[in-house]
């Protein structure tokens, strides 16, 4: 190490422009791939919290003039014939009604939520779930419930860990009471209501590119059937989804039908993500920032390698030196690596340092689709906290930096100490 340091020193000034290049690099690489690595660990890596490999999506269609009125009952009637249908199909385990396409696509709101008496308020995700009698919302998604039943017949709340965390300090609130405030413009809170906590479920991720498990599960007060969209079908152990769905398709709108209502698409549950995702125009957006940021840091990364290249293909000479005087291989070879892995790691830690100082203004990236509500920052995940964010994207960048000088290095010595010394003395 010591005569790499000394090496280092003596060339100092052969090192100033590539010097200049790493730290540039370095900066650089933070923008476009900080971002990036919070959207891709959102949706490919972050687990959701339950299995969604064994739901399926049914959408009912009917044909009624008026459903939110004289029809409306008439409505309701088919939807429990057709649940009741769909239920006692052998590979069925549970079902519930969605009144929203279904809720993993992120279709919710925000509450400020406080412990009565507490003047002090934390944003949470606010979901509304509709009695539908025999319906299992929970068992349905496939929730944990960690205390309490959240099937439980009163008006009442159910919130995941973290939000029990937040506001108690522990997982075992059943029976307390929270109170539940709504924001129109995020100034004003307007009180809505208070609502015993009836039970607590491990955390979930409510939406894919959202990622938030901060939530409160309300029930609401009635059932309405014009709002149903979406049953959602939790298939037995075993059962394959995609399978299930190719059987129902063509004989599901006589078959899954009652009155003037039918049942009009089948989709796994993760197919129609993916879908909802492209309709949204999310899924063009990620891959075409992917393509760009892959082919920046391509030419990035192509450019430091010609840099290193070069810069060990003049040392050819050095090299054949050493090698007459009995230096191996492998110690060479070791000895420029080593090199090149010091001046990437203080270069790094200079750049690491410049962006830090935008970092501490601007903050860090919270993906490509987030928004500013607060419900972004109240997030518990690693990624929302500066230390372990920061930490781990330098790591990442280092990581990259460091296999691109490697390559720049290993390549032109290989192919240098391969050769006797006395070639290498007259190619040079």
């Amino acid at each position: 190490m010591i005569l790499t340091l000394k090496n280092l020193w003596t060339r100092r000034r052969q090192h100033v422009w590539l010097c200049v290049e790493l730290v540039l690099i370095s900066v650089v690489s933070w923008f476009v791939i900080d971002p990036l690595f919070v959207e891709v660990y959102d949706i490919f890596v972050e687990p959701d919290g339950f299995d969604t490999s064994s739901l399926c999506c049914l959408r009912p269609m009917n044909d009624y003039d008026d459903v939110c009125g004289e029809d409306s009952e008439a409505l309701e009637k088919d939807l429990n014939v057709i649940k009741n249908k769909i239920q006692a199909m052998d590979e069925v385990e549970s079902l519930c009604f969605e009144t929203s396409w279904f809720l993993y696509l992120g279709g919710n709101i925000q509450s400020y939520v406080s412990i009565p008496g507490d003047t002090t308020k934390s944003c949470f995700a606010s979901i509304e779930w509709k009695l539908d009698g025999a319906g299992d919302f929970f068992k349905t998604y496939g929730y944990k419930v960690i205390a309490g039943n959240p099937n439980e017949d009163v008006k009442g709340a159910v919130i995941t860990r973290s939000v029990a965390e937040k506001l108690y300090g522990k997982t075992d609130v059943c029976g307390a009471t929270i109170s539940i405030w709504q924001s129109a413009d995020r100034r004003e809170e307007k009180y809505v209501d208070d609502r015993k906590v009836i039970a607590v479920i491990e955390d979930v991720k409510l939406a894919k590119s959202v990622n938030c498990r901060h939530s409160i599960f309300c029930k609401a007060t009635r059932f309405s059937a014009p709002l149903i969209e979406c049953i959602l079908v939790r298939l037995k152990a075993g059962v394959d989804a995609d399978a299930f769905c190719e059987r129902l398709r063509p004989t599901m709108q006589k078959e899954l039908s009652s009155g003037k209502t039918y049942v009009c698409e089948a989709e796994t549950f993760d197919n129609q993500v993916k879908r909802s995702l492209r309709f949204n125009g999310y899924t063009g957006f990620l891959r075409r920032y992917i393509s760009l940021a892959v082919f920046f840091m391509f030419c990035l990364c192509l450019g430091t390698i010609g840099t290193f290249w070069l810069q060990t293909r003049k040392r050819q000479e050095e090299i054949g030196i050493r090698r007459s005087f009995g230096a191996s291989r492998l110690r060479i070879m070791g000895e420029f690596l080593t090199e090149g892995f010091v001046l990437t790691t203080i270069c790094h830690i200079v750049g690491c340092f410049l962006f830090l100082q935008y970092a501490i203004s601007f903050g860090l990236s919270r993906g490509l689709m987030r928004t500013d509500m607060p419900l972004s920052h109240i997030n518990d995940s690693w990624l929302n906290h500066f230390a372990p964010h920061f930490l781990a994207v330098g790591t990442f960048i280092y990581l990259i930096i460091l296999l691109t000088v490697s390559i720049g290095i290993l390549i032109p010595a290989w192919n240098i100490v391969r050769a006797k010394p006395v070639e290498a003395l007259r190619e040079e």
